[in-house]
């Protein structure tokens, strides 16, 4: 199976041991496993750690829940938004979604295999 690798933003990491202490905390909660490499993108206030992944999520787990996906308009619009949105985090989706702010914000039903 391939992998790839992405960086996800961590809040700001201060020293190689805090970012070694909670970096796989951080990639266990994006279903990722933590590389060990991070770094500081903006000085005092941001920093990212390198997560690797799996190019299909396996496990006999599953969990699903909804994600942010800004708004949606119909169940066209859902159609062609909502994979997409799942699969940015890793997951796939379940063909449910629901409008939680109107004209604003909507969310998207992911399933998660871990």
């Amino acid at each position: 199976m391939s992998t790839f690798k992405i960086n996800i933003i961590a809040g700001p990491l201060w020293s190689n041991d805090e970012a070694q202490k909670i970096g796989g905390r951080i990639a266990a909660a994006h279903l990722g496993k933590f590389t060990g490499q991070w770094s500081t993108i903006v000085e005092g206030q941001m920093s990212v750690i390198e997560v690797e992944y799996n190019t299909q999520p396996t496990g006999s787990t599953e969990y699903t829940m909804d994600v942010l996906a800004g708004p949606i308009w119909s169940n066209e619009d859902a159609k062609e938004i909502c994979p997409s949105i799942c699969a940015s985090y890793g997951g796939t989706w379940n063909g449910q979604w629901t409008t939680v702010v109107e004209g604003k914000m909507s969310v998207c039903g992911c399933v998660f295999k871990f």
